[in-house]
């Protein structure tokens, strides 16, 4: 990694619970799952400042290297465009990842990009009441092999009760959760 982007990081952490930034620990994980997995299409349900979306397309631009096929890219949803949306686009420009981001601002059900129509990843972490509706989105979505991860499984656990428990019921992904961060479900569709 870079050292601009490493520093960027650094200083963005500091401003972890004004922005509800994830835990340095919870981006580095995504940073290797798109790694090791070399997964191109990644979709990002709640922006704030661009702090996990630079862990997310830090990732991507390593993928991007080797391959002389499709781009990778991050595509990632913000609502509010007062403070963080604004925020983000700085953020995202400071660290020189802006070529492998696409910022949607929007209400994240309504939002989701129709193009492209699959994605490899998928990482939650808006607001925690909408999380079925994100998944009923996006759980046909995801390819064979890939992944959703939701923020926050553990620190919002009843709030996510009923999310998790419908996603542990569907066959179609095998789902654990782990004790990372303020622990993150991991969807891997079968």
């Amino acid at each position: 990694m870079q050292t601009k982007i490493q520093n960027l990081l650094k200083e963005l952490a500091l401003t972890r619970e004004t922005f509800w930034n994830i835990p340095e620990e919870t981006g580095k994980f995504l940073n290797l799952l798109i790694i090791s997995q070399k997964y191109k299409t990644v979709l990002e349900i709640g922006t704030s400042n661009g702090y996990s979306g630079i862990w997310l397309a830090e990732a991507l631009s390593q993928v991007a290297k080797p391959s002389k096929t499709k781009s990778p890219h991050l595509y990632t949803i913000e609502s509010n465009l007062k403070k963080r949306f604004g925020l983000a686009t700085e953020n995202f420009k400071k660290s020189g990842l802006s070529k492998y981001i696409t910022q949607i601002l929007g209400h994240a059900p309504d939002a989701i990009p129709k193009t492209p129509r699959k994605f490899d990843l998928a990482f939650f972490d808006a607001t925690k009441y909408e999380h079925i509706l994100y998944w009923n989105a996006m759980k046909h979505r995801i390819n064979k092999g890939g992944t959703i991860v939701v923020d926050n499984i553990t620190s919002h656990k009843d709030a996510l009760k009923n999310f998790t428990k419908e996603v542990q019921k569907d066959k179609n992904f095998t789902t654990v959760i782990l004790p990372l961060g303020t622990g993150l479900l991991i969807a891997v569709k079968n």
